[in-house]
């Protein structure tokens, strides 16, 4: 897949990104999502400094990728473990019924 350029607008700035072709409207979502939590921040903290108040969203995101990502780790885990109880289930139905 190939790199379409895509305009999105995030609290103002209008900015020129790389973008895989079929995912540009997830790219206006993210700027979208990315705005309103800068613009919420703002409100919720009284910082006016948007630098300051992208590093706290960033860190907030960043925190959340990273359980999400323990989420994904612990459930990867556990489907693995699942399967590998169904694999011996099978194998001792097959070796109880003289299928080896």
């Amino acid at each position: 897949m190939s790199a379409s350029p895509v305009e999105v607008t995030v609290f103002g700035q209008v900015l020129r990104l790389g973008c895989p072709e079929g995912q540009e409207e997830f790219l206006r979502q993210a700027a979208q999502e990315l705005s309103d939590r800068v613009l919420k921040m703002k409100e919720r903290t009284g910082i006016i400094s948007t630098e300051r108040v992208l590093s706290i969203v960033a860190l907030n995101l960043s925190f959340e990728l990273l359980q999400e990502q323990q989420k994904h780790k612990n459930l990867e885990s556990i489907i693995a473990e699942r399967i590998q109880q169904l694999d011996s289930s099978l194998e001792r139905v097959n070796i109880s019924k003289g299928n080896f």
